[in-house]
């Protein structure tokens, strides 16, 4: 059974999002996602179909805490929210630290 799971690859290592009840050690596959997910031209889609956040429309959480995340991230797109790519947050945290540098 192939099984996917959401992570975060970072300094050599990959750190899953969520648990693996019952899993003690398994093979697995990486696919590296670009840091933002753009839409297809809209001349390439139908209209209905091109959502300003794809993790919104091809995410599907399977706790309770993921569904109401993504609830909460759609809200905030639909609203005109700017997602961040990583480093635009860590930006955005130099400055909120008075401009200090992580050492």
């Amino acid at each position: 059974m192939m099984t996917s799971i959401e992570g975060i690859y970072e300094n050599g290592q990959v750190r899953l999002l969520e648990p693996l009840p019952g899993v003690e050690r398994a093979r697995v596959l990486i696919t590296l996602l670009p840091e933002s997910m753009v839409p297809m031209k809209a001349e390439e889609t139908p209209a209905a179909t091109v959502s300003a956040d794809l993790v919104v429309e091809r995410f599907e959480p399977r706790s309770e805490l993921g569904r109401k995340l993504r609830a909460l991230r759609r809200k905030y797109v639909e609203a005109g929210g700017k997602l961040l790519t990583a480093d635009e947050i860590e930006a955005e945290v130099r400055e909120r630290r008075g401009g200090l540098q992580d050492d």
